[in-house]
Formats: structure tokens, sequence, C-alpha cells
């Protein structure tokens, strides 16, 4: 048996200010591919262990990722795709393909760029060869990935910390229906709602009871998958809305009720999901009355892995208007700052108006005066839970000392998520009073074990978790909790062949 597995993975915003090109991938192909998955916590390394383990041949095709930003340029997708199709026809008849995306890439007259691949990578092979895909939980599911895809797995946390064993469940189902076993169809629910990101955290709350009980579908007899899909927010497209997805083993009508089921749970739960956050001034009135540190500020307006550009200022601005003379780290991205910088060089001192260059519909700069200590080339690995291994690069990089403040700014937009983007500068986020990360949720998973309270901050910006601030154009209509909706699903949007 023949697998080509292959993966494209970028989250749109659509209100982003920086477009999405194809050379901000991190491209492998090849025996390479599956190298460099080998040490990552990724569905790309699930795929190729449960296809070892079951004695499959396996076709490396493409990997590709890339931080959250704006819609991709259409030229870019198209080539990226065709690279993704040539090598699944270069390796003459493949028996099945598995593919890791994202759900929520969107591009240049696009809605659905995983749709696009899913169709173009469906032209290729034909209708017979099963094509198993699996997708972050955030994924926004158009009407062309479900007409493309046999069987569509989601991710069963949040933060993400199951790649591996979404892409382990995903081989393992492929192997199992090239060798007959089971013949999957699939069920998708469209469910009228799009909520904010802060409270999407799958141990605790009403999110963790909705993944609970996709999770007990999956142990009942014939359901091969069960998946939750809470629509990315700041996605202004024509399909935008959560799912619940089924797979089951040739069941059609099980798979539908087993579908509607999931839907009418996370319906009635839908209320929980839209709650105030504390604004800038608020959070930090609120962190400087508990005692020690440190205390995580998170800015998820800017969330850089939720298309923010990272150029946000606010809490740091903040911080600088109340003269708050305790132990700060910061982020920005600003690469002006960085070439001013790194002309002054370390050790010496150098006055900055940082941040607010890429997005000023919602940042302002700041004056930040202060010694030069480190420049670095911005290159580090993940070392927590999620993305275990992946490699960042941020560009140049410096760190700014300016008081009291620890500011790391860096060439180009990367990930706050995980303490080795400090680290790997020399700030160690546990001796700090303030640690400022741009993320609304995904940083809980290691800043909440390290910090005295993790507070999500209301700040401006392109990832605001006041929905209704943004300038929806293309987003279904009626949907929660912009409108009052009577949703009560009676039957699947689709459920496969």
């Amino acid at each position: 048996m023949k697998v080509a597995i292959a993966s494209l993975l970028q989250e749109t915003n659509t209100f982003s200010p920086r477009p999405t090109r194809r050379e901000d991938f991190l491209l492998a192909s090849g025996s390479e591919l599956i190298a460099s998955h080998r040490t990552e916590n990724s569905e790309l390394h699930g795929f190729v262990d449960a296809l070892e383990e079951a004695k499959c041949e396996i076709v490396p095709v493409l990997s590709g990722w890339t931080v959250t930003s704006g819609r991709i340029a259409a030229d870019d997708l198209r080539s990226l795709t065709a690279d993704m199709v040539k090598e699944i026809k270069a390796a003459s008849s493949v028996d099945g393909v598995l593919l890791a995306l994202h759900g929520a890439w969107a591009g240049e007259g696009v809605d659905s760029c995983d749709g696009y691949v899913l169709q173009e990578v469906r032209k290729a092979v034909g209708s017979k060869v099963p094509i198993v895909v699996t997708f972050d939980l955030h994924a926004s599911l158009a009407e062309s990935i479900w007409k493309n895809a046999d069987a569509i797995l989601g991710y069963h946390t949040c933060p993400h910390t199951d790649l591996h064993a979404t892409g382990m469940r995903a081989g393992k189902l492929i192997a199992a229906t090239l060798r007959g076993e089971v013949h999957p169809v699939t069920a998708v629910v469209k469910i009228p709602m799009v909520v904010q990101a802060e409270h999407m955290t799958s141990d605790r709350g009403e999110f963790a009871e909705m993944i609970q009980q996709a999770q007990a579908l999956e142990k009942r007899p014939r359901i091969l998958s069960a998946s939750v899909f809470a629509a990315q927010p700041w996605l202004d497209v024509q399909e935008l809305g959560w799912a619940s997805v089924v797979v089951a083993d040739n069941n059609k009508d099980l798979a539908q009720k087993r579908a509607l089921e999931l839907a009418r749970f996370i319906w009635s739960r839908r209320k929980a999901f839209v709650i105030p956050l504390p604004s800038v001034d608020e959070a930090l009135d609120q962190a400087m009355r508990i005692d020690g540190g440190p205390v995580t500020l998170a800015e998820g307006a800017d969330g850089t892995m939720g298309g923010g550009p990272g150029d946000g200022t606010a809490i740091l601005a903040g911080i600088l208007r109340k003269k708050l003379d305790v132990p700060v780290a910061a982020v920005v991205v600003d690469s002006v700052a960085v070439e001013q910088a790194i002309a002054a060089g370390v050790g010496n001192e150098v006055t900055l108006d940082v941040g607010g260059k890429l997005d000023p519909a919602f940042a302002r700069s700041v004056r930040v005066t202060g010694r030069v200590k480190v420049i670095s080339d911005g290159e580090f690995r993940y070392k927590g839970r999620a993305y275990t291994g992946r490699l960042v690069k941020m560009g140049k990089c410096v760190v700014i000392v300016s008081g009291s403040i620890s500011l790391l700014i860096s060439e180009r937009s990367g990930p706050t998520t995980d303490p080795e983007l400090y680290r790997s500068h020399g700030i160690e986020p546990t001796h700090m009073k303030l640690v400022l990360v741009k993320s609304p949720l995904g940083a809980r998973l290691e800043y909440e074990p390290i910090s005295k309270a993790f507070i999500s901050v209301d700040s401006p910006g392109c990832c605001s978790p006041n929905l209704q601030s943004l300038p929806f154009k293309r987003m279904p209509r009626p949907i929660f909790p912009f409108d009052t909706v009577e949703f009560s699903p009676s039957s699947a949007t689709y459920v496969s062949n």
C-alpha cells in the first residue's frame, strides 16, 4: 500500500495588515520532510509512525508551515499546490493520501485555500483513492473541503498538544481503509456561531465538555472519529462558522445522527464564550495587586499565532504610562528599531520609537531609551508541549534593557507562546513581575504553570476579542452572537459517500 503524505499549514487572519507569501513558508520535501518531522510534535510525524507500523510505503511529498498572517497571494497558493500535486503525480499511482492542513487558510479570491488544495489533489488522484485530512480545531470547514475528503479529523486539545496523536489516528484510519477493514463516511454539521478565542481551552469549562463529548462518541460502536471545529474568529469568509464532524464506519445514518447530537450540545453552550475581558489599565492594576510573580499578561488582540503583526504596544505603553518599576519581559515586532539598535551596538544606549508601524489602525509607537544587551539571529525551537521541536525564525532580534524592562524586538513576527522565545535571548520569565505574551490562549499551556496569574487583556488589534468591532463583510448572516439566531439542526450539512 502506497500512501502520499503532505502538509501545508497556514492560519489566516483576513484583518491582518501583512499578506502571506510563499517565501514565508518553511518548506521541506522528500526524505528531508521525514527527517525534519521526526523530532517534532507534528501530524506528519504521526503519519509516518502510523504508516510504518502498518508497513505501508510512504511517499513524502511536501510540508510547509508559516506563522499566521493575511490572505496568501493567489500565485503563491497556486504554485505551492502545483508543487504538491506534481510530486504526487510523480509517484505514479498512490493508494491513499494523508494531508495535514489548518482549515482556516484563505487567499486572494479564495476563501478556503485548504479546500482548493484538496480539490486539486482529488483531481490528481481520482475519486477512488481515499483522502484523509487532519485539521486544527480552529478550522472553518468549507464545502470544497468536505466534498473532496473521505475523512476529516481534528485536534482534541487547545492549546494544541495532540498533533502527533492526531496524525497517528489519521494514519491508522487510512491504513485500515486500504486493508478493507473500514469504509469511512463523514457527516458535517455547520453551526452558525463565531466567538472569541480566549475561552476555547480544552482543559476547562464548556469547551472541555464539548471535546469530552466528541471523545465519548469515538468510544461508541462504528464511530471512527468525532471532532469539534471552533472556527478561528478573525476570518471574514462566506462559510465562516463552527462545525461538528463525525466519521462512521460504512453507516451514513449513524454518522449524521451523532454529528447532529454533537452540534446540538455545542449550540446549547454557545453563550458561555461571550465574556468581557479587563482593559489594559484594569489588567495592570489587577496584576500589581498580586504578590510576587510572574503575572502573564496575554495581549490576544495582537496575537501573532492569530494573525496579529506583533507590533501592538498597548500593554507596554500602559506600563510606561503608569511608571511601574517592576521587572518586565516584553516583546514587539519592529524591523526598523532592530536595525537602529544593531547600528548602535551591544552595550550602547539607544532611543527607539518602537511598534505601531505595521498596523497603525490599532497600534501607536512608544519611545524607549535603553541599552542594547543582545543581538541575535532570532532562531529558536519550541521546547514546551505544543509544537515541540518546531523551528522558529523571527529574523534579526535585539534585547533592549530600559530601566526594569527587558524588551525583545524582532524583525519578523513569530509565536510568543513558549517561554523559549525569551529564554533563547537571555530573558528568564520566572524572574519577572510581568511577562507580556501576544496570544489569546495558546500561551496558557506553558505560562500558567510558572505564573502566579494569567490575565487575558482587552486591547486593540486585528485579533480583538470584541468581534463586533471588526469590519466583517463576507461572513454569513445571521450568526451568533452578532444576530438573534434560531438554530435547531435536523440534518447534516453534508454526508460523504
